[in-house]
């Protein structure tokens, strides 16, 4: 045992004499090429990926990845950065399962079964993106996808009774979208699907016919605009009996997309009136969160310069273009909406807005609003920043109209220091969970507690560290930082903070707790080691948390 000490006393010795030598320059950060500083983790175990066919949304089956044919184990996904560069590719069914180191930013993950082709038969491509931000050292996830259609089915049939006066030698429908072009025989029952070349295209059809008995060719053609991507375009010839007795060939055409109904209107064919439902209203949404529930800000979701760490981006998209936009600030703590009015009214239409862009940009709030489909209002900005300064609940009533009076309204709630209980929080690491020793690991410890602390107790449970070896290097298996005096100089030299340092202090710092120097007499002793760490306020409050290390040995 002697021997085993004297190795703990000489790590020890090195240990201290590397924190007081450079302690302010040490970095434990992954080293990454780049900034090695802003390094984040994006997970793909937990994705999810269903396919909209027909507008029925098939999802994947526990033990498989088919859905009505279509194998999405084999569909590419690429992820590209905000500069559009592509950092990672591979088949949905080789996904990493362990996460992917990246730079801090915005990204957006592209999936899709296919390469398009112009036009071809019962050749349908579903594809989706997803847009998300890696924040330096956190984990982001991505969970479920819905791919949708991303070519424009077409498909063209005939009613009975006009079926029955062409003759089907004689009678093919021409349809294309440029120069991609497929000819559909009378029987054909097959889809055509096209590649959309532009946001809206222009379909051209041409309907060579020649009634039954008749040598005279009729020809017929039209184009109808404004064709998008998965929609599905059926069009339908029939007879139209006017009032004098008459009859003549027209088309009809209807329009479907997938998980959704576009109103088709061009006078050229005979519609049928779509009156619009609840799925015709703008959507207020933030991806991954219900606005109907309370969010609460956090100390842990700034760093030390005060920055925000997460986003609270809120997504507003319309059938048709928006006409007002109206974001409505409201707060239990009238220092805070004093310190809004200072820089925006409490309420204010993006669309028409009264304020200059330079205040609305500083907000996080769009300036282009007006007139668009969709828009995002970031709240992640200056906004978070403001409410982190006052305690107290806040909340942001959001209401969209689009041009055809179209209303929807969502209200942001975002709490902050509601929660008086101390905080403990292990930086860039899930406190929750083991982590094995590794080399490059840190252990910087943050606390807060809003009614300061009163006592920070430590409790050492190890598989193969002692007491007794603990106790050679001038520690106990339990001692508290602010009463145990006898291990103030031990605990000192291995990176605890203590008296004064701890007690009636509403915050510990990282860089005032950090015992990285420890995992080095940790790493050699095999097994798993936990500091049990409690902390109680002046009000009696307790909070304990666990870091739970392992090390191989």
């Amino acid at each position: 045992m002697k021997s085993v000490v004297r190795l703990i006393s000489a790590v020890l010795v090195v240990a201290v004499a590397l924190s007081s030598c450079g302690k302010d320059k040490t970095d434990y950060d992954v080293i990454y090429d780049g900034d090695k500083d802003n390094i984040g983790y994006l997970a793909l175990g937990g994705l999810e990926v269903s396919v909209m066919i027909d507008t029925e949304n098939y999802q994947t089956p526990a033990k498989t990845t088919r859905a009505d044919g279509v194998d999405i184990n084999t569909f590419d996904v690429v992820i590209t950065n905000s500069e559009g560069a592509t950092v990672a590719e591979f088949k949905y069914g080789e996904r990493p399962t362990e996460p992917i180191s990246l730079p801090g930013g915005l990204y957006k993950l592209s999936m899709t079964s296919g390469q398009m082709s112009g036009a071809a038969w019962e050749s349908p491509i579903y594809s989706a993106e997803k847009e998300f931000t890696i924040v330096r050292k956190q984990t982001t996830t991505v969970d479920d996808i819905v791919c949708k259609l991303a070519n424009i089915k077409v498909t063209v049939s005939y009613s009975a009774d006009v079926a029955d006066q062409l003759d089907p030698a004689y009678t093919t429908m021409d349809v294309a979208i440029e120069q991609n072009e497929l000819t559909y025989a009378m029987s054909e029952t097959r889809a055509g699907y096209f590649e959309p070349l532009a946001a809206e295209n222009t379909l051209k059809f041409t309907l060579n016919c020649r009634y039954v008995g008749q040598d005279k060719d009729i020809v017929m053609t039209n184009t109808i605009k404004g064709v998008k991507a998965a929609q599905w375009r059926k069009i339908n010839v029939v007879i139209q009996h006017a009032s004098d007795g008459t009859a003549s060939v027209v088309i009809e055409c209807d329009t479907w997309t997938y998980d959704e109904e576009v109103v088709f209107d061009s006078a050229t064919f005979l519609m049928e009136e779509v009156i619009p439902d609840d799925t015709d209203m703008p959507v207020i949404a933030w991806e991954g969160y219900d606005l109907a529930e309370e969010f609460e800000l956090t100390d842990e979701m700034f760093d030390t310069d005060g920055n925000f760490l997460k986003s609270i981006n809120i997504d507003v998209t319309a059938k048709t273009p928006l006409a007002s936009l109206v974001v409505k600030a409201a707060s239990d703590n009238s220092d805070f909406t004093t310190a809004y009015t200072q820089i925006l009214p409490l309420e204010q239409d993006l669309c028409n807005p009264t304020a200059s862009t330079m205040l609305l940009s500083m907000m996080g709030y769009p300036t282009d609003a007006a007139g668009k489909t969709s828009t995002r209002i970031k709240f992640g900005a200056q906004a978070a920043n403001l409410m982190h300064k006052y305690e107290g609940t806040h909340t942001y009533t959001i209401t969209a109209t689009d041009t055809n009076g179209r209303t929807s309204t969502e209200t942001l709630t975002v709490t902050y220091g509601q929660n008086v209980a101390p905080r403990i929080v292990w930086v860039g690491y899930n406190i929750d969970e083991r982590q094995t020793i590794t080399d490059d690991m840190t252990c910087t410890i943050r606390v807060t507690a809003p009614l300061a602390i009163k006592d920070f107790e430590i409790k050492i449970v190890s598989e193969t560290l002692t007491p007794e070896e603990l106790e050679g290097v001038g520690l106990a298996a339990e001692f508290s930082l602010v009463n145990s005096t006898e291990f103030f100089d031990s605990l000192s030299g291995l990176g605890f903070p203590t008296g004064d340092a701890v007690y009636n202090q509403t915050q510990i710092s990282e860089d005032a707790l950090n015992i990285t120097g420890f995992l080095t007499i940790l790493g050699g002793f095999a097994g798993d080691h936990d500091f049990v760490m409690t902390v109680t306020d002046m009000e009696g409050n307790v909070t304990t948390k666990t870091v739970m290390l392992h090390a191989e040995g």
